[in-house]
């Protein structure tokens, strides 16, 4: 081996511990940075020369400088936070479902229930009396304020949720372009054959978030770049990037979600936006607190038909027929939102029909018994549960619901932290670690000098002996 040779093998092991050094610091720098994968300096000894008989060694060359990651753990990772975005989304809206729907106190439905037929009760006893009949005007109103309220409640969440889909949507619309930006960055850099570290963990942190949002799925093709989809729609296909809108509005005055993909093409997608965070929202507003709502005019509407229905068989003080105890409604969507005592009742509590019989009045009692009964009866229109009955049941939904889910919640971020923990243990940076790889390396840039510094001594030994 000649003197160059020896100063080429010397020079080259500089340069490569000083890229080595230049690795250590940079996954230093980044101990604290959120998606950091440390990187890897991969090192071989370089393809050997033959002089004469023998194979020389020509020093050590990079075969690469590689991110240390899972790809197993970075899919969990994506699959994880799709799920975990759902099933946020779904908590979150059954806790806020809960509280429009009290059991204890003196607030709620099934409280003003029981206070309206105790009123009623009352007024049986004493059907002649001007203070049961005030009195059961007033439960009634209060009956028909609460479930005006809590329909208005119900209602408000939905719009919170079209609120907070409004949010997730245009987050969305942020994130997909800059993935396409780094599809393309990626591919240039690394068609030369090395890897773009940095951009790839930067497109993986904001690919983690679309999934959170959108439960999308990810292929990566050849080239380094990736295909996003999810709900068969594509999301990021190459440099290109679909986007979304949510200005159209449904017949029920809620936002749909109109898709246009990479091409061009736009059509409405609030179906098929089923998972993460967005799908959580949309099932919640759409199909949940909907669902919840018409249940609840169901009652509403049972309610005012079955008294009114009462009602109408009774006669007043003045032994005149019954009429309408509560406005009566024409449909039961809404039924909720626009329960009333009729206005000819609030005017004149003796119009309250509690007699059986008109030539029995004012001592009559039985419609009022009858009436004060409607409680304990089993409504075909509810299922043939009764009004508390019916109640509890939506309630009891609810509430197993919410149990499910709160318990599905901590399992997905138990599992989600498990799997964090593992990534940070294979791709987190170990300042330790690092530190003995500077200190590895820096020795190896001294060894490096020295055999260059060598070298050059000999060169110039020979040199003196020349002149």
């Amino acid at each position: 081996m000649s003197i160059l040779s020896l100063l080429f093998i010397g020079a080259h092991a500089m340069g490569v511990q000083q890229r080595a050094i230049q690795t250590t610091g940079h996954n230093l720098a980044n101990v604290s940075t959120p998606g950091f994968s440390r990187q890897r300096v991969e090192l071989s000894a370089a393809m050997p020369t033959r002089e004469g008989q023998w194979l020389l060694g020509r020093g050590v060359q990079i075969d690469g400088i590689h991110r240390v990651v899972s790809r197993f753990l970075e899919a969990e990772l994506l699959s994880l936070k799709s799920t975990l975005g759902f099933s946020e989304a779904e908590n979150r809206a059954l806790r806020e479902i809960e509280n429009a729907f009290p059991l204890t106190g003196e607030s709620g439905i099934g409280a003003a229930l029981d206070a309206f037929f105790a009123a009623l009760s009352d007024l049986a006893n004493n059907p002649a009396g001007q203070v049961e009949r005030v009195n059961v005007v007033g439960k009634a109103q209060a009956l028909a304020h609460t479930l005006r309220q809590t329909r208005s409640m119900l209602t408000a969440l939905q719009r919170n949720l079209d609120q907070d889909l409004e949010g997730a949507v245009l987050r969305l619309n942020e994130l997909l372009p800059q993935i396409a930006v780094l599809n393309r960055q990626i591919a240039a850099h690394e068609a030369g054959g090395s890897q773009a570290n940095d951009f790839r963990d930067q497109r993986q942190v904001l690919l983690q978030e679309v999934s959170r949002l959108t439960g999308a799925t990810v292929l990566e093709e050849a080239n380094g770049q990736v295909t996003v989809f999810t709900g068969g729609l594509v999301l990021v296909s190459g440099d290109r990037a679909a986007s979304f809108s949510n200005t159209s509005l449904a017949p029920s005055g809620l936002h749909l979600v109109t898709y246009q993909s990479p091409a061009g093409v736009s059509f409405d997608a609030t179906a098929l936006l089923t998972q993460g965070e967005i799908g959580g929202l949309l099932t919640m507003r759409d199909v949940t607190v909907a669902n919840i709502l018409g249940k609840l005019d169901q009652l509403a509407k049972s309610l005012v038909d079955t008294v009114n229905a009462q009602h109408a068989l009774g006669f007043d003080l003045n032994g005149a027929a019954g009429g309408n105890f509560f406005t009566p409604l024409a449909t039961v969507e809404g039924a909720a939102a626009m329960v009333e005592v009729d206005s000819a009742i609030v005017a004149d509590v003796s119009l309250i029909a509690a007699a059986q019989d008109a030539a029995a009045v004012p001592g009559d009692n039985r419609n009022a018994l009858a009436l004060v009964h409607l409680r304990t009866t089993a409504i075909a229109a509810l299922g043939n549960l009764t009004f508390t009955e019916y109640f509890l049941s939506l309630v009891g939904e609810v509430g197993v619901q919410t149990q499910a889910s709160t318990s599905a919640l901590d399992l997905q971020q138990a599992l989600l932290v498990q799997t964090q923990v593992r990534r940070e243990g294979l791709s987190g940076v170990n300042v330790e670690e690092e530190l003995t790889n500077l200190i590895q390396f820096q020795r190896a840039f001294e060894a490096a000098a020295v055999l260059v510094r060598t070298g050059d001594e000999l060169y110039q030994t020979i040199l003196g002996m020349v002149s």
